[in-house]
């Protein structure tokens, strides 16, 4: 190998290390993402869930009330009773009495369905919110692990672009700039040797005049087919 290639690969190199440590970096992102989505998921169930305790709790405040008006109706009807010396006063006062009697008893029915619905709902709550602290300790949790390997990743990035920094003062500057640009558009290897008579990226056949200059001179040419930067091997 020459010079100018062996720069060029060992700058390569620091490159396709510097890419899979930035894919790790990437990677990481989405797991403290699905936690957040879990924990948004999770309180929007909740609030629902309250809501739902709350409208219940209202019919069953609305329910008994009317339950306490017409048992209160029911007592002075009684009273009345007392003092009736009029019969058809107090036929009256009995079928009111029945009325009343009779509303409270499907009033007091609704009462313990409602009763029965809200305990329902407020275990589902309760759980709910268990589940959601069981989350936020598993949140905080993966959040320091997140955070130390993110620590540890950067500081291996950091290392890396140094040398690569480096390795990139050795390469001549009209073949890095050339290396560069190919590697904007193809990650995270733009440098490849040839393979056989062909380009060992994509296979397309070089000419044979192409291949004894790079063969002779260990020049550093570009594949018409895919764009790499090719070489022959020693």
């Amino acid at each position: 190998m020459n010079n100018d290639l062996d720069a060029l690969l060992a700058l390569q190199a620091d490159d396709v290390v510097i890419h899979g440590l930035e894919e790790r970096l990437g990677a990481l992102e989405p797991r403290i993402r699905e936690l957040d989505q879990r924990r948004a998921r999770l309180t929007d169930a909740m609030r629902r869930s309250e809501d739902a305790v709350g409208d219940e709790e209202k019919k069953q405040a609305w329910v008994r009330d009317k339950i306490a008006e017409h048992k209160a109706l029911i007592d002075r009807n009684a009273a009345q009773m007392d003092a009736v010396t009029n019969m058809k006063m107090a036929a009256a006062a009995t079928a009111q009495m029945e009325q009343a009697k009779a509303i409270v008893v499907a009033e007091e029915g609704d009462l313990v369905v409602i009763n029965r619905k809200l305990d329902e709902l407020r275990a589902v709550l309760h759980g709910q919110q268990g589940e959601l602290a069981v989350l936020a300790a598993a949140q905080e949790v993966a959040r320091g692990e997140v955070a130390a390997e993110r620590a540890e990743i950067d500081g291996a990035v950091a290392v890396a672009r140094a040398s690569r920094a480096r390795v990139a003062e050795t390469v001549t500057a009209s073949l890095r700039s050339k290396y560069d640009r190919i590697r904007v558009r193809r990650q995270p290897e733009a440098v490849f040797a040839m393979n056989g008579f062909s380009c060992g990226a994509c296979d397309t056949a070089i000419p044979m005049q192409r291949r004894h200059i790079m063969s002779n001179t260990g020049a550093i040419d570009v594949c018409e087919g895919c764009g790499v930067l090719m070489y022959f091997p020693s």
